[in-house]
């Protein structure tokens, strides 16, 4: 392809080269957590790697973390970003390599083995690349100060290439939809420094545990409380909201809920056809589909898979591969049976949860205002949200290994137990206007034989402390967590 055609291209998609501003379109003011994550991995040698569902904003995050390097003073010729799915090149035939050489040719003027300083070059919808991974694995042999910053709309391609020729060159960070504090910020309900708030009541949960001391717990839960609960009116409308549309960062100004129905089937369909579908080859895309609706009706609850596999005519196997085709593309996450044994676990149903309420209910054809006054339809979305924000409580409390949530069953049921330093802590939903005594009862009984540290009840109004069992609403949880 020649030089001149891919510079052109090169040149519109960095206007920075040419002292002009990034697009609107393709940044924003608001920032989210995942910028701050990202920001400290621009400083690490490894390839940085954004993953996570089509559509929740890692276009925009990484025209954000360009600016930052503008606003920090690196030279703009030595921050390149480019769509490698752009048609002009494609069609063309560039390879990277012979688009690296131009712009160290043209841009930087000096071999890229010369470099002094480092150059960041984002390489955004890379799975469109032919063997990007083994390319990418080249160039970062070779120890030049390049850092690689790669995303894409395809997550799982990019997993795959992740775990299997990068596997210890690479560092990847997931973005999910926006937790439910994140909407309060964008809403103006938070202000941008309460991410340390949410630290402080992060890192005495890890303490009272760790010390075997709630003391340090229940002071920061105090201070939260004082801050938020001025704020619990226009909280709670905006929690009516995100259990309607859940938190994909294109949603947040629609008031059509037509349209955000629509928006999310569509949504849905090219997550599958354009993910799923094509990268696992999956002859009968029907049945998939078919599958992902049965589990968002049912989101939360125990998955027999012998009677899914006769209702969808399938084979256990493939159900099987099914289920986890749908959780490598950020739908849906497994709850098992919490137990020491493995052996247990794995004889009980899990429960499966689809992860976004907004995904869910469009799926379930459930996005009105209906949805808040049906209380067995939001009592699943309930469930839905707070087994994912335990997901990421988890995650940032304890970081490691995919963050598993079990749930526990005898004569009783638990929703979750959440397990950090290995004690689990027993976690209940019980979004209703009383709470039953009954339910204190379960959750002190299984503290006391699992010697856990305490319990938590989420209701819908009522907070406080039963001993070692707190009951908090559902408003004030998601908030912190």
């Amino acid at each position: 392809m020649d030089e001149l055609e891919i510079l052109r291209i090169m040149n519109k998609y960095n206007p920075w080269w040419n002292n002009k501003k990034i697009p609107a379109s393709k940044t924003s003011v608001f920032k989210r957590g995942d910028f701050y994550i990202m920001q400290e991995q621009l400083l690490r040698k490894e390839i940085t790697s954004l993953v996570g569902p089509r559509r929740v904003g890692k276009t925009i995050l990484i025209h954000q973390l360009i600016q930052h390097l503008l606003d920090t003073n690196i030279e703009p010729s030595k921050i390149l970003y480019l769509s490698v799915d752009e048609v002009g090149l494609t069609k063309g035939g560039a390879e990277l390599g012979h688009i690296l050489d131009t712009y160290s040719k043209f841009i930087i003027k000096k071999p890229l083995d010369e470099l002094e300083d480092t150059c960041f070059l984002f390489l955004d919808e890379i799975q469109e690349l032919p063997d990007w991974e083994k390319i990418l694995k080249n160039w970062y042999d070779l120890r030049y100060k390049m850092k690689f910053i790669i995303s894409g709309s395809s997550s799982i391609w990019i997993s795959k290439g992740s775990e299997e020729s990068l596997l210890g060159r690479i560092k990847m960070t997931i973005m999910m939809p926006l937790r439910f504090s994140e909407v309060l910020r964008y809403r103006g309900l938070l202000s941008d420094d309460f991410y340390k708030t949410r630290t402080n009541v992060r890192t005495s949960i890890l303490k009272s545990i760790q010390e075997n001391n709630l003391s340090f717990f229940r002071k920061e839960l105090d201070t939260f409380v004082g801050i938020a609960a001025p704020l619990k009116e226009g909280i709670e409308i905006e929690l009516n909201r995100y259990l309607t549309v859940g938190g994909y960062p294109e949603l947040l100004d629609e008031k059509d809920y037509n349209s955000i129905g629509e928006a999310v089937r569509d949504k849905v369909k090219l997550i599958f056809y354009k993910d799923v579908i094509r990268y696992f080859k999956i002859r009968n895309p029907g049945v998939l589909q078919d599958l992902f609706k049965i589990l968002a009706k049912n989101t939360g609850q125990q998955f027999n898979i012998a009677e899914t596999a006769r209702l969808l005519d399938i084979e256990r196997p493939t159900l099987r591969d099914y289920i986890k085709y749908l959780i490598k593309a950020y739908l849906i996450e497994r709850s098992e049976f919490y137990s020491d044994s493995r052996h247990k676990r794995i004889r009980k149903q899990e429960k499966i949860y689809v992860l976004d309420a907004g995904i869910r209910n469009g799926m379930v054809d459930f996005i009105d205002d209906n949805l808040i006054k049906n209380p067995a339809e939001l009592g699943l979305v309930v469930q839905s949200t707070i087994f994912d924000h335990l997901t990421r409580l988890k995650f940032n409390v304890e970081p490691g290994p995919e963050p598993e949530i079990f749930y526990w069953k005898d004569k009783k049921e638990i929703d979750f137990v959440l397990t950090i330093k290995r004690k689990p802590i027993p976690v209940e939903s019980k979004f209703s206007k009383s709470l039953e005594q009954e339910t204190v009862r379960t959750l002190k009984e299984f503290t006391k034989k699992n010697n856990s540290p305490f319990g938590i009840i989420i209701t819908k109004t009522e907070y406080g402390w039963d001993e070692n069992i707190l009951k908090i609403p559902l408003w004030m949880i998601l908030t912190v967590i």
